[in-house]
């Protein structure tokens, strides 16, 4: 039976469940519309499809806000890797993963060099990472990290919401929204730049027999 992943749920459901709360206060009608009587089980099953649905669609934007800020940062935190410029491993290990590819994955020939193709080294080297039981903590500061993605998301959703609904008098209720939405992001770096660094320095920790 397949494992269950905590953050594969909470990935979505709780930014859903974040964009739901904010549409129900400004717009009551929503809410309203479904149910006139106050919650029941039926109601709020219903409200986690919604919110599971919804969080796809907000995650659907943290994919877009993703994919302009580690633009430019000149790529993701695994990128930096596959340049040789990842400040977060010592350059010794940084020299080492090239002999440690060819010793664990049979490729030979790699260079820390920038090549666009090593998005494919990088999820070879998760999957011996996760073959011998290594991924643990790499899988939690992922999930993590796409958790405070769609937070993120969510509120620069919320800010747009409350600068619809109430216009510019509401300049602090947006401020607020927009510094969650700062320190979501920020956070969302950080678990990224904690990934890669766990990610390979698990794979250097790997030995002759770890990988089936």
């Amino acid at each position: 039976m397949r494992q269950f992943d905590f953050y594969e749920f909470a990935g979505p459901i709780v930014p859903g469940t974040t964009v739901l709360l904010a549409l129900a206060v400004f717009y009551p009608a929503i809410p309203n519309a479904v149910s006139g009587s106050p919650l029941g089980l039926g109601e709020v099953a219903a409200g986690t499809v919604v919110a599971y649905g919804l969080g796809h669609v907000v995650q659907a934007l943290g994919n877009l806000l993703e994919a302009g800020w580690w633009k430019s940062w000149g790529g993701m935190p695994s990128d930096w890797v596959g340049r040789g410029t990842a400040k977060f491993l010592h350059p010794t290990q940084l020299a080492a993963l090239p002999v440690k590819i060819a010793e664990q994955l049979r490729i030979g020939g790699i260079k820390l060099d920038g090549d666009s193709r090593w998005h494919g080294i990088t999820r070879q080297v998760y999957a011996a990472v996760s073959a011998a039981g290594r991924s643990g903590r790499t899988d939690t500061f992922n999930g993590n990290y796409g958790l405070c993605r769609g937070l993120a998301a969510s509120f620069a959703l919320i800010a747009v919401l409350i600068a619809m609904q109430h216009g510019a008098q509401a300049w602090r209720a947006v401020a607020l929204a927009a510094i969650a939405f700062v320190l979501l992001g920020w956070r969302a770096h950080r678990f990224g730049v904690h990934y890669a660094r766990e990610l390979f320095v698990q794979f250097l920790q790997l030995g002759d027999g770890d990988v089936k």
